[in-house]
């Protein structure tokens, strides 16, 4: 009995740990189960393809969540009131402040692209090499 509740108070002390990771300044990985919350798949591509210059990979890469333009509108509101240091510091490795929020552009067509505070235009819903 005294074991097992030594190995529980061990348990929680280890989770508690995790809860308070401390990340080195260098670091610009997202948090651990906080994926970046992205408002185009594009946006996806873009953040995976920087690397934590002490890790790596900054995140594990699953899904596109469809994001409703009303919540697009709203995302970087959202990042300065309810998120951590942390995945600011993640995020605006991948999203400088100098380039990003995009503005939407949707074409005659029907096509959507996000056009950067520089004038670059990517389009929205498909890879990276597809910007035009």
């Amino acid at each position: 009995m005294l074991n097992r509740t030594l190995q529980n108070r061990i348990e929680r002390a280890e989770q508690a740990a995790r809860a308070d990771e401390r990340f080195p300044t260098q670091c610009t990985c997202f948090p651990a189960k906080k994926q970046p919350f992205v408002g185009c798949p594009v946006e996806i591509e873009i953040a995976a393809a920087v690397k934590c210059p002490l890790h790596g990979d900054r995140f594990d890469r699953e899904y596109f969540v469809y994001v409703s333009k009303w919540l697009r509108v709203k995302l970087w509101r959202h990042l300065w009131t309810h998120r951590s240091e942390q995945y600011r510091r993640a995020w605006f490795a991948s999203f400088p402040a100098s380039l990003w929020p995009a503005e939407e552009e949707e074409t005659d067509d029907g096509r959507l692209f996000l056009r950067l505070k520089d004038g670059t235009k990517l389009r929205a819903t498909g890879s990276l090499n597809d910007s035009q």
